[in-house]
């Protein structure tokens, strides 16, 4: 069946597995600032997006949003590799 082939534990061990996720949080949203920062954005694109109708706006904030997620990991990970 298709959807099985979306199970990443048939390809994966169940500790690498684990291991990726411990890895994104580690180092997705962290520290204080970077999680409220986060948490602003994804609620201002809802309140955008349902409240005022402007599905571009809300685009925009959840861009935002993700940069704001996941800069620091990719900051840290340059950083790390220079």
């Amino acid at each position: 069946m298709p959807i099985e082939k979306l199970n990443p534990l048939h390809y994966m061990k169940t500790s690498d597995y684990t291991g990726v996720w411990q890895k994104l949080f580690a180092t997705a949203l962290y520290g204080f600032w970077g999680r409220l920062f986060f948490i602003s954005l994804i609620l201002l694109a809802f309140w955008v997006g349902v409240r005022q109708r402007n599905p571009t706006l809300a685009a925009i904030c959840l861009l935002l949003a993700a940069v704001v997620a996941y800069g620091g990991g990719v900051l840290n990970l340059i950083t790390s590799l220079i």
